[in-house]
């Protein structure tokens, strides 16, 4: 019908275009502007600069006094950079290497052809290496790159090899106090061991005198309660920096400090006992399988499916119970293997500390306990009832890391075992279990504020405080189950509502 409209779209056009100017281009037809460039001229069209490049597009559109000139001197850039960024304006390729890439990227940075800039990035970024790391780093500073996520990658090159690239004097000479001090403040430095990194530190400030003065401020992002002791005494307190360092020997004594303090390493939070660690770790602690020690280890999750294995307590233990405080982790209980051949309940608490990778035995609990639920409130580990071979028990005791003792307070409600524990606003919260008769919907929870004075606290003798206070029961019975506190609510998964003997 007349006045009818139908569009079409041809699939060639762009290609079309483009191919329209190369022909152009190759023939020297139209060309309309010679840009100078050190003693090389270079013809194009303006259009298709305006096209390619923002710069060329403000100097052709707006009111510049190049706009009407068909000669322009650029200066700041090499005609062998720009020569490689024209022919891409024109062919969409180019070539980089090593000898002309930073030529190519001052180019695409003054005419702002950003598509030149990545591609330059990217190939740096896969060539890069400690005997060119710091031409690199002093290439994407010089020429002001900000491209996404190159700084990221080029960040993480640095802190995955940060030690052997403090080994090499370009890399000393172009590292700048304001980036060593955000690399030495990373987490990601957890692969080296703190030692190696104050080592570096000491490179970095020999090798020019006047940083020097620097060295009060970049120690204070060293942590010095992760490195072993020997270490302070034969490499830190040994440097010539521990005598000119006022900072350095405070450090130091504080590490010292805290080394001496053994049992109240957990409770000494500060910057220098801060694990490296650029994200929460997974760990396992397995206890023994059968009669065979093979299993007691520990294996943390280093990446996707790839376990590291860490050394257990080296006890023949079936550990019942684990608290954590500030990243030390308290295995406690549990079940051990007698000279009878048999397991039994067990007392014994084991302290593992990842900062040094090692074990400590720690005061044992009043009494042996296995399937009973735990708990941290400030400086005490509660644990809440159990059961031995022959008897389950109401009995709660509390361990005071400061002290390394334990202490009885006020008993749990009933005799129990096979509950579980949490910890939420500086109450423990008590679920479920398997009391002397059935599995139990009980949700109990302990107050210490509201503790009473029990003259004899034993885990025989049932006395009736306002500490312990019910509330409503869950919907239905749970023995063997799990349960953490997250955002002020309380949550459990798992059910086993199968009486156990």
């Amino acid at each position: 019908m007349a006045g009818d409209v139908e569009g079409f779209s041809s699939s060639i056009h762009d290609t079309s275009v483009s191919a329209g100017f190369r022909a152009l281009y190759e023939e020297g037809l139209l060309l309309d502007v010679t840009l100078v460039i050190e003693d090389h001229q270079f013809q194009a069209h303006k259009a298709l600069l305006a096209t390619q490049s923002d710069y060329f597009r403000i100097m052709f559109t707006a009111d510049m006094r190049e706009r009407d000139q068909d000669k322009i001197h650029l200066k700041g850039l090499t005609a062998t950079g720009f020569s490689h960024v024209l022919q891409f304006m024109y062919y969409g390729t180019i070539e980089l290497s090593m000898n002309t890439v930073h030529e190519i990227l001052q180019a695409a940075m003054y005419v702002q052809l950003i598509e030149v800039v990545k591609f330059c990035c990217s190939f740096l970024l896969a060539k890069i290496c400690l005997e060119n790391c710091a031409e690199i780093m002093r290439l994407l500073d010089d020429f002001g790159v900000n491209i996404e996520g190159v700084r990221e990658k080029l960040d993480s090159f640095l802190l995955e090899n940060f030690v052997p690239l403090m080994s090499r004097p370009d890399f000393l000479s172009y590292l700048s106090f304001e980036k060593l001090m955000s690399y030495l403040d990373n987490d990601h430095l957890s692969r080296f061991p703190e030692i190696e990194l104050y080592e570096a530190v000491q490179a970095w400030l020999r090798h020019d005198r006047r940083r020097w003065r620097h060295t009060d401020t970049i120690i204070q992002n060293i942590r010095f309660c992760l490195m072993t002791p020997s270490s302070v005494f034969e490499k830190v307190k040994t440097s010539e920096f521990y005598r000119y360092s006022r900072q350095l020997r405070h450090e130091v004594d504080q590490a010292m400090n805290y080394f001496h303090s053994v049992h109240q390493q957990p409770l000494m939070e500060m910057k220098s006992n801060k694990i490296r660690s650029a994200k929460p770790q997974t760990a396992v602690f397995r206890g023994m399988i059968g009669h065979s020690m093979v299993n007691s280890k520990i294996l943390l999750l280093h990446k996707p499916r790839v376990w590291w294995e860490l050394e257990g307590p080296q006890v023949p233990l079936r550990p019942d119970c684990l608290a954590i405080v500030n990243n030390f982790v308290f295995l406690l209980g549990g079940e051990e293997l007698g000279p009878d051949g048999e397991f039994h309940a067990s007392s014994k608490v084991f302290r593992y500390d990842p900062r040094q990778n090692t074990w400590l035995r720690m005061a044992d609990m009043s009494v042996p306990r296995s399937e009973f639920a735990v708990g941290v409130i400030g400086r005490y580990v509660y644990a809440v009832a159990g059961r031995t071979r022959d008897e389950t028990f109401y009995s709660t005791e509390r361990y005071d890391i400061t002290e390394d003792k334990w202490e009885f307070v006020d008993p749990y409600p009933v005799n129990k075992y096979g509950h579980e524990g949490t910890v939420l606003g500086n109450k423990l919260y008590i679920t479920g279990g398997i009391t002397s008769s059935s599995t139990s919907k009980q949700v109990c929870v302990f107050d210490p504020s509201k503790e009473g004075t029990v003259e004899q606290r034993t885990r025989r003798t049932q006395v009736v405080t306002n500490c312990w206070e019910n509330k409503c029961k869950m919907n239905y019975a749970r023995c063997f189950h799990k349960m953490i506190s997250y955002n002020d609510a309380v949550f459990l998964w798992y059910l086993w509502s199968s009486q156990r003997t």
